[in-house]
């Protein structure tokens, strides 16, 4: 794009005078969205997906292997114009082809493939498809996998001899020794940061301003510790000399005293803040006004803020045994991602998917976790989901209760990337007896006046105003010269440009997005805690899974809720190491009960000592096996609603605790639907993967690359990565997926 038409971009500290004008308009524009989406036809259902590269150069002389930081100039080679003030592209919706997206075939759609850039120079995001994919069994099992490996083809094609392209969720040499070609120094303007030099930073005004707006929000770059991995010749304590730790700057993950699980953001607090308004306590008339009376809605929207002298953080954290990492973008577009867009038939679909989803994010960070090594060190977990929250943490010391409340509008108990703070819920005017007010039992902090706007005078149900409400408490890090104009450019763009800035600047495990203007799109929900796996048949597997999970939570109306707080010890406890075959999830025994208001409604929660004793018992009833409700259980279990679970008891079921298995419930659904032999075949293929995962006979790829760095000769059982060790892993995972390597541990 020529400079000179380039649309001029302002950072955080140039528009907090304007945040408010910002916000108003913001809701104004959901508003807008929400009305006319009351008055469209209901959509046929569709999906994309979105995934993200990273971009290696190997030194074979060397036995190194470094990133390569020509992601700008590769996608300026394959055409793409970026406007650093547009708002993200959006697949169109399939009614607006010109052409047969199905007959066209994986090489013609990848052609197609809207290229995007990422915060790092090293990563490519390869977008989204060209136009939403219509629900089509055969695309599913025929041509997603191919699509995703035409995608690759196009991407490797512009690459040097020298340069390998891997869908992996994090470098795992950034931020020590050499790891970037072209290195240069640290300390650079842009970044701030003591490991990162600024050429790892593209320099694209809306990546720079972000970064920067994180660090200037927060008053300090976030710190973020991650515990190091334990091994025989571990030195111990474990020290990272590289930063000093300042507790108050700290994202340190400490564990909590009273879960004895690790916490990233909390920092540490035994106790749950009362969450509040964010200006004053709500008026006292919130039953007469149809809000929800029943507890927690009268303590979350009545409440005081907490004494501001109280702090959240009872321990200071500690670099002690942690390795240390000091900028955002350790977090954010560094890294390989794996993300599936459901489009919704309507706004109930939408809550109902967002709700379900929502249990379910857990088990499936567990299945796909792939990150077991940060900074040249083996680390104690396996996924990235908490370092990721943590790294982009921008909450201020009165927003993080180290400091009395003055100007922020309330004190925030998370970050503003992380898991959810509350479900859905069906609208007020239609009843599902599934949905109890109890489960969102986490509090949170929202904006007071937004929430009032859209329910008194625009009438949107009160969870549905909550939910968008929760956005309006942070600020976003930049904006654009549309955005701030008084006249009418800012709604010519797309007319949801400042509520998309509000959005994009806060990320959980599952997201709702509202009706696209310019696509036709419908209410759409995000699936975000999957890992990016290795190779493409992998990636396609676990899209496929969510597709069709998706499809069986409508047709079946499946009831997966648990109360918020038991998700979130899900989500802690799927980042530990090995999680998918040693950890024990919360997840509800009778997913299809509880739609009558009577039946499953218990509230019970069975908890289980340790996984060895309960293994899961294969049902061998051909009415288990197909997923119906004929499971006898009986006991304590029986009158549980929620009991601890293996990943393989949640997915593949469970005689011994009643439980029918998620994927036997889609293999019921592909039952019906009287599919080509052909399909039905590469669809169960696609599910295998995924159960036998589950079920412990193939490994996550974290456990892959954990077992490849202890069992290397050059291993010194000290928890180091070293550069050799990890040019022999990133080769063999390269040649793992171009086929030249069999890896049947991890493949089958």
């Amino acid at each position: 794009m020529d400079s000179s038409q380039a649309t001029t971009m302002y950072p955080w500290k140039e528009i907090i005078p304007r945040m408010e004008e910002i916000r108003a308009e913001a809701t104004d524009q959901f508003i807008a969205a929400w009305k006319n989406a009351q008055s469209r036809r209901t959509h046929d259902f569709t999906w994309h997906e979105t995934m993200g590269y990273v971009i290696v150069k190997r030194d074979d002389a060397a036995r190194r292997i470094v990133l390569s930081p020509r992601g700008p100039e590769l996608l300026k080679e394959m055409g793409l114009v970026f406007d650093p003030g547009s708002v993200s592209t959006h697949p169109q919706d399939p009614g607006a082809a010109d052409w047969d997206i199905a007959a066209a075939g994986p090489a013609a759609e990848a052609a197609e493939t809207r290229w995007h850039p990422a915060h790092a120079r090293f990563a490519l995001r390869l977008g989204e498809p060209p136009y939403l994919r219509a629900f089509s069994l055969e695309h599913l099992a025929l041509q997603t996998t191919q699509c995703l490996r035409e995608r690759r083809r196009i991407l490797k094609s512009r690459l040097d001899p020298d340069e390998m392209l891997l869908s992996i969720s994090q470098f795992p040499l950034l931020g020590t020794g050499t790891y970037i070609d072209h290195q240069g120094a640290p300390n650079g303007p842009l970044l701030r940061s003591q490991l990162l030099p600024d050429i790892c930073l593209n320099s694209q005004p809306p990546f720079t301003l972000e970064i920067g707006g994180i660090v200037d929000r927060r008053g300090v770059v976030p710190y973020t510790g991650v515990p190091v991995f334990r091994d025989t010749n571990t030195v111990w304590p474990f020290v990272d000399e590289d930063l000093p730790a300042d507790p108050y700057k700290g994202g340190i993950l400490t564990q909590s005293c009273e879960s004895n699980r690790d916490s990233a953001c909390v920092m540490g607090s035994s106790t749950v803040a009362t969450a509040t308004p964010s200006a004053a306590a709500a008026p006292a008339d919130l039953s007469a006004n149809g809000l929800p009376s029943n507890a927690p809605w009268d303590a979350l929207l009545n409440s005081q803020p907490p004494p501001p002298s109280r702090p959240l953080l009872l321990e200071p954290p500690s670099n002690k045994n942690c390795v240390l990492l000091d900028s955002p973008l350790f977090g954010i577009g560094s890294g390989g991602v794996l993300r599936v867009t459901l489009c919704a038939a309507d706004l109930d679909e939408a809550r109902s998917l967002h709700d379900q989803l929502a249990p379910i994010s857990a088990i499936m960070a567990a299945l796909t976790a792939a990150t077991p090594i940060v900074k040249g060190h083996l680390v104690n977990r396996d996924c990235y989901w908490d370092v990721q929250c943590s790294t982009v943490d921008d909450r201020s010391a009165q927003e993080r209760g180290i400091v009395p409340l003055t100007t922020a509008k309330g004190t925030l108990l998370k970050s503003r990337y992380g898991s959810i703070d509350m479900y859905l819920g069906p609208d007020e005017t239609r009843a599902d007896p599934a949905f109890r007010r109890v489960y969102n039992d986490c509090h949170f902090t929202y904006d007071k006046q937004s929430f009032w706007k859209m329910k008194e005078d625009h009438g949107i149900d009160s969870l549905l105003a909550l939910h968008v409400s929760r956005l309006f408490v942070r600020d976003i890090h930049y904006a654009s010269e549309n955005m701030l104009s008084t006249g009418d450019t800012s709604s010519a763009m797309s007319g949801q440009e400042h509520f998309k800035r509000f959005l994009g600047c806060s990320r959980q495990n599952i997201c709702l997005y509202p009706p696209n203007k310019c696509t036709s799109s419908g209410w759409e929900v995000e699936f975000m805690s999957l890992e990016a796996q290795l190779t493409d048949a992998e990636n396609a597997a676990f899209i496929t899974f969510i597709v069709l999970l998706s499809r069986v939570i409508i047709s079946y109306r499946l009831n997966l809720y648990l109360p918020i707080s038991l998700m979130d010890q899900n989500m802690a406890r799927s980042q530990k190491v090995n999680a998918a075959g040693e950890q024990l999830f919360f997840f509800r025994r009778d997913v299809f009960g509880g739609r009558d208001g009577k039946s499953n409604g218990s509230g019970r929660i069975s908890k289980r000592a340790n996984l060895t004793p309960s293994r899961n018992t294969r049902p061998t009833s051909a009415s288990a096996e197909r997923g119906t409700r004929g499971m006898n259980c009986s006991g304590v279990y029986a009158k549980a609603e929620y009991v601890e679970l293996s990943v393989d008891e949640i997915l593949n079921g469970s005689e011994a605790f009643g439980v029918t298995g998620i994927l036997n419930i889609i293999f019921t659904y592909l039952n019906t639907m009287r599919l080509e032999y052909d399909v039905e075949q590469a669809l169960r293929r696609q599910l295998l993967l995924v159960k036998r995962r589950a079920s412990g006979k193939l490994c996550t790829l974290a456990t892959w690359m954990r077992n490849f760095v202890r069992t290397h000769p050059e291993y010194q059982n000290d928890s180091v990565v070293s550069q050799s060790i990890n040019y022999d892993m990133l080769r063999a995972m390269n040649d793992i997926e171009e086929g030249r390597v069999a890896a049947p541990e991890l493949l089958g």
